[in-house]
């Protein structure tokens, strides 16, 4: 994903059309996001700002987000010092992936006063900064303190300093002769190293085509017609970059976004490409579909630390009973100690620490050597050994009850964690926080809102057939046990978290097509889609039964099949999906 310098030139460009659009509203719909609400010439406008670690970026945007019910400290600082300013200027710092937006706004006294967002679009240790016209650091939405970063602070009253460089150059600025001396400067290196550690804003992906043909080659080994074709390919994009001629390129395959860029990069060529209008277009379509994930992912991050919690708590408990019963391995052997003795009792003498006797349960009555305590006699020693037998016999049974118990929660954790990590839409999640509270791991509070249901996925197979997929436990139950007919089909991976797949027969009777169809939904839908021969088990509605107890989604069946596939988005995109 290059937003690099080259991207963000394109964006500041685009966002410049916006100057003298009046700040109208702001919000932080996350911790690292802000919307910026601009009116210009009566056209409503969402500025939005991210520091996100995964995706940071700055764009217009038409993506409406969520806001929390109590405003952050950080909006609330940005409402006092820029409502209803004016967005006077926006410009990129050195090609870097820095952005400076001036408002002209009013101080505490009413007088005229400029103030400035910096934002800096760098992985992990991207932020938002709010500054007076004098470079002071108002707030942050991330504060940097010295045990964080050493060479500057990011803290309210404290002057603003850019981010290091390490020394790299703005590659706008320099002509050809200047590139030629540096790459004479720097010919021990790699060629793909030199344009990384001495340009600002070059992505790798755009390194990798300049250096194309030349991956691992140093500059010394190059030849005079080499260089000649590396400089010129360079300053062609450099040409580019300088009078914005840019392409905004989403590469697809098989319907899944693979990255976007503003050049066409031989390295994408087997990809498929859609031309959008802008770089703030390109990104909502890139970033839509992450963006919703992320904020239920962190809307709901307590279920999942919820599902981890149990998760690690059962593995251990599983380890626990199976060391248990390690150690109570080999108890049939008391009895058979204890009945030998009872039927030895008058040849043993007493204050004997072992005895040595014929094994009957041993067709060759082989000896066998049975401790004793030289305190007992042998009716008592016999005694001790039967009920050792009974106490390690019953622990025993206990412990593999128990066992298959946590081996049972285990499956139900990882499916519900699956179900989601996947999840799509805040009416799942919501189904599946109410199936915590009913099987106990949740909590209900007092002011229960009221429930939203979500359905299940409704396909249509190639053949005409109506195939239902489960979203999560409750969806599953739902389908298998109240709303399939006996003669409908069910599938499921085998031994794999996933979703409950119920094909509609027509009079009990489904084709091997549909079949294979719904197959491919099932491996799609479980924790192996990215896996290779996934194995789906099938069979009849009627041979799938849910244990009396059992919690929600898990069933038992019999007399089924098995399918083998491997997951393949094209095929699930080529079935008609019913909204």
């Amino acid at each position: 994903m290059p937003y690099d310098g080259a991207f963000t030139r394109a964006i500041v460009k685009e966002i410049s059309s916006l100057k003298g659009a009046k700040v109208e509203k702001i919000h932080q719909p996350t911790k690292d996001d802000l919307i910026i609400n601009l009116k210009k010439d009566k056209i409503n406008y969402k500025l939005l700002l991210s520091a996100n670690p995964s995706y940071p970026r700055i764009q217009i945007t038409n993506i409406n987000k969520e806001n929390p019910t109590v405003a952050p400290n950080f909006v609330m600082v940005l409402r006092k010092y820029l409502q209803n300013s004016r967005l006077e200027d926006i410009k990129q710092i050195n090609f870097d992936r820095i952005v400076e937006i001036k408002f002209e706004g009013k101080d505490e006294l009413g007088y005229s006063s400029n103030y400035y967002i910096i934002i800096e679009i760098m992985g992990k240790h991207s932020n938002i900064v709010l500054l007076n016209e004098k470079y002071k650091i108002i707030d942050a939405i991330k504060h940097l303190g010295s045990d964080i970063n050493r060479y500057r602070l990011v803290l309210p009253g404290v002057d603003y300093v850019f981010p290091p460089n390490q020394g790299r150059i703005n590659p706008l600025e320099i002509d050809a002769q200047i590139f030629e001396d540096l790459l004479e400067k720097n010919s021990s290196k790699k060629l793909i190293n030199f344009f990384s550690e001495t340009f600002l804003g070059l992505s790798k992906q755009l390194i990798f085509e300049l250096c194309k043909n030349y991956i691992d080659k140093k500059i010394e080994e190059l030849s005079n017609d080499d260089k000649f074709i590396i400089k010129n390919k360079f300053f062609y994009f450099i040409a580019k970059i300088k009078s914005i001629d840019f392409q905004y390129i989403l590469y697809t395959q098989n319907d899944k976004l693979i990255d976007y860029y503003i050049f066409d990069l031989e390295d994408y060529q087997n990809y498929q490409k859609e031309i959008l209008n802008s770089p703030s277009e390109l990104l909502d379509k890139f970033y839509s579909h992450k963006d919703v994930q992320d904020t239920l992912k962190q809307k709901y991050s307590d279920l999942i630390k919820l599902i981890k919690a149990s998760l690690e708590k059962n593995i251990k408990k599983i380890e626990a009973y199976n060391n248990k019963i390690s150690e109570c391995q080999g108890y049939e052997n008391f009895k058979i100690y204890a009945d030998i003795l009872m039927a030895n009792q008058y040849s043993i003498k007493p204050n004997q620490k072992e005895v040595s006797l014929p094994n009957f349960y041993d067709e060759d009555l082989t000896p066998i050597n049975i401790p004793l305590n030289e305190n007992l006699n042998a009716v008592e020693n016999a005694q001790a050994y039967y009920k050792k037998y009974a106490k390690y016999k019953a622990t025993t049974e206990l412990l593999e009850k128990q066992l298959k118990e946590a081996y049972q929660e285990q499956e139900y954790l990882e499916g519900t964690l699956y179900n989601i990590e996947n999840a799509n839409d805040i009416e799942t999640l919501e189904e599946i926080k109410q199936e915590l509270i009913t099987s106990g791991y949740l909590k209900q509070k007092k002011n229960k809102k009221k429930q939203i249901k979500s359905t299940p996925y409704h396909y249509i197979s190639s053949d005409g057939f109506d195939i239902y997929v489960g979203k999560n436990n409750i969806q599953n139950d739902y389908l298998t046990l109240k709303f399939a007919n006996k003669e409908d089909v069910w599938l499921h991976t085998k031994n794999i978290p996933g979703s409950h797949v119920i094909i509609k027969s027509k009079s009990g009777f489904v084709s091997d097509q549909t079949l294979l169809e719904a197959a491919y939904l099932a491996a799609y839908y479980s924790k192996a889609k990215d896996s290779t021969n996934v194995p789906v088990d099938w069979t009849l509605v009627k041979n799938v039964k849910k244990p009396s107890g059992a919690k929600p989604g898990m069933v038992i069946y019999y007399t089924n099949r098995t399918i083998y596939v491997t997951p393949d988005e094209s095929k699930i995109k080529n079935l008609k999906k019913i909204e």
